[in-house]
């Protein structure tokens, strides 16, 4: 995010006071968002946070992964998609659980109950993103165009113990709108 950027002035003219910032629509998960507010004479991102808002993680499943990574040893099927979701929400959950545990085993050393103070998790900001999400504290932005594969996601999510915030583009969430109401998804639609 650049707050600088000569648009906004522009924006903030026709009333826009605020804005999330997404990365891109083709990655599986293509990283975390932020909340910013048009402040006047702001120089960095970290200074246009909006206060209390929540960080977000953005997602795509469909045709945009297929199709730009598909041919560069990506997933080239929706169902290669759904693997890639998997494997990294099971990778997220198996690296919240060995924080847990390192935490659990901190405790036991500040108790006295270990000789030794535990090693240190190795961080991975992509793991931690996930464990943030499974945790509640990062909101899911799901690119995603049909009704089908926002079902799957939606399931995907279930299984993991999260609720995907929005879909975004979602053109076939007409045919599924008692779906996204009952699990509290929103749609973001061109």
């Amino acid at each position: 995010y650049w707050p600088q950027d000569p648009q906004i002035p522009w924006a903030v003219a026709g009333g826009v006071t605020a804005a999330q910032i997404l990365p891109g629509s083709a990655n599986l998960i293509g990283g975390r968002s932020t909340v910013v507010k048009f402040y006047p004479h702001v120089r960095s991102a970290a200074a246009a946070h909006f206060p209390g808002a929540p960080d977000g993680m953005k997602m795509a499943c469909g045709e945009n992964p297929k199709r730009v990574y598909g041919d560069k040893g990506g997933p080239q099927t929706r169902m290669g998609n759904v693997a890639g979701h998997r494997q990294a929400f099971e990778d997220g959950k198996n690296y919240l659980r060995t924080l847990r545990q390192y935490e659990e085993e901190v405790e036991r050393y500040a108790r006295g109950e270990r000789d030794e103070a535990p090693e240190p998790v190795e961080r991975n900001f992509g793991l931690e993103t996930i464990a943030g999400v499974i945790e509640g504290d990062i909101f899911v932005h799901n690119h995603c165009y049909r009704a089908d594969e926002m079902l799957i996601m939606m399931s995907l999510a279930k299984e993991y113990g999260f609720t995907i915030r929005s879909f975004h583009h979602a053109v076939e969430a007409y045919k599924i709108a008692p779906e996204l109401a009952a699990a509290g998804t929103a749609v973001s639609i061109w």
